[in-house]
């Protein structure tokens, strides 16, 4: 089947709105349902639109069709297509549909876009829908709001509307230019909520420098702004998480784009003056303090700072995982990736043991990114890899059977070795001969 463009939808639902009074047609509903699954949404909404526009199609049709493609469509397809009408003919009563089906990262956009042309308030209502989603939802959403001028969403942008599961970068720019990140910090009186969210906005354009949104450097007013934090970082009493994005600002001095487009004096007086910042003996003492508590609920938020600073938390580390913490603690990652070799083999001893009493879930997650990390181990870890290998996720087995495979021959047990010829004499000789 040809994809339908945007005009060929558009006549269709001309030819089925007609058919609307007293009611739906069932098969005529159908037919344009079975039409949308050979469609993509993405390509085809906006010429959509303006051709409903151009029709002058009526707004009550528009949302009755809308309702029945959103609520009852079986493919995703036509469900966002229906989100697009109902936000071409939708009104007041579609609000708690589309926030519900836009908390579907996969809908977010649709049902977004949809309550920002539908609602009275489409600004807070997306608002609300942001709040309920955290990945690619709540990117969609946000970028809805880039143009809100209502006070306590830019508020909230600031303070945490930027963030996701993700990337943080994603948003950390137009949370500074729509919440006015230079006229929030210039105030008096600046909350701590608004100094963290300010600070991990500055951090996050300046580790996305040439990412997929614009960095620090495209941030007009980067230079007042830094300057401002860095006042406002000296004056309070340090945290991790200040600490954590300090250094993500620093390591963007030392290591800046080609060509920043700020003064030559700004850039050293910034340098000078984050790398003063950062060597202050306070945020060591922090560190250390925080690691002194193998026990500390996340322990491993200041490993990363631990080695910024230049200290060696292999001993705080060991200390931690002996308490025994879950497998997906990335303090198990940073441990492998960063102690000598004299300490791997207890620390995958650890893991062995803890992996005993793991729930299958958890396990079979934790199994693949150990099979990852045992790839610099080749001589220890076969246990937990021969786990990996039957792990009931076909992506563990695969990465633990690529680590088995880059191991050197010379640091295979027998078991290992013969798991691996095994492997390679069951694969085909054309794997795409082969049926799923």
């Amino acid at each position: 089947m040809v994809p339908p463009s945007g005009a060929e939808l558009a006549s269709h639902l001309e030819h089925l709105l007609s058919a609307l009074v007293p009611g739906l047609s069932g098969d005529k509903l159908k037919g344009l349902h079975d039409l949308l699954t050979a469609c993509s949404p993405i390509d085809v909404a906006d010429d959509l639109s303006t051709e409903v526009r151009r029709r002058g199609l009526p707004s009550d049709g528009l949302r009755r069709v809308g309702r029945q493609l959103a609520e009852h469509g079986t493919h995703r397809a036509p469900v966002k297509i229906g989100l697009v009408l109902l936000g071409l003919g939708g009104d007041i009563r579609d609000r708690e549909l589309l926030l519900l089906l836009g908390t579907l990262d996969e809908l977010t956009l649709y049902a977004a876009i949809a309550l920002h042309r539908s609602q009275p308030d489409g600004d807070l209502a997306v608002h609300a829908l942001a709040q309920q989603v955290a990945g690619w939802g709540r990117i969609h959403a946000v970028r809805t709001l880039r143009d809100t001028k209502e006070p306590s969403i830019r508020a909230w942008l600031l303070r945490e509307g930027f963030r996701n599961a993700i990337m943080d970068e994603y948003l950390a720019h137009l949370a500074a230019t729509t919440g006015d990140l230079h006229g929030a910090l210039n105030h008096p009186h600046v909350d701590t909520p608004l100094l963290n969210g300010g600070g991990g906005i500055l951090a996050a354009m300046a580790d996305g420098q040439g990412g997929p949104a614009p960095g620090l450097a495209e941030y007009s007013h980067a230079v007042p702004v830094l300057h401002r934090y860095a006042d406002l970082v000296h004056a309070r009493t340090p945290t991790i998480a200040m600490l954590r994005d300090l250094i993500s600002i620093t390591m963007f001095f030392r290591h800046p784009p080609q060509e920043l487009p700020w003064r030559p004096a700004d850039i050293a007086c910034l340098t000078a003056r984050y790398e003063g910042l950062l060597h202050e003996p306070r945020w060591r003492a922090l560190v250390l303090d925080h690691l002194a508590d193998p026990q500390r609920p996340h322990f491993h938020l200041a490993l990363q700072p631990a080695e910024a600073l230049g200290l060696s938390p292999t001993a705080q580390c060991l200390a931690h995982l002996e308490t025994g913490p879950s497998l997906l603690d990335p303090t198990w990652a940073h441990a492998l990736c960063n102690s000598d070799r004299r300490h791997v083999a207890h620390i995958l001893d650890l893991a062995e043991r803890r992996l005993a009493t793991t729930p299958r879930p958890e396990r079979d997650h934790a199994l693949l990114l150990f099979a990852h990390f045992l790839r610099r181990h080749p001589e220890h870890g076969w246990p937990l890899l021969r786990s990996a290998l039957t792990s009931s996720t076909p992506e563990a087995r695969r990465t633990a059977l690529t680590t088995l495979a880059g191991w050197p021959a010379d640091t295979l047990t027998q078991e290992a070795a013969d798991h691996l010829r095994t492997a390679r004499t069951s694969q085909p000789a054309n794997p795409q001969e082969t049926r799923p």
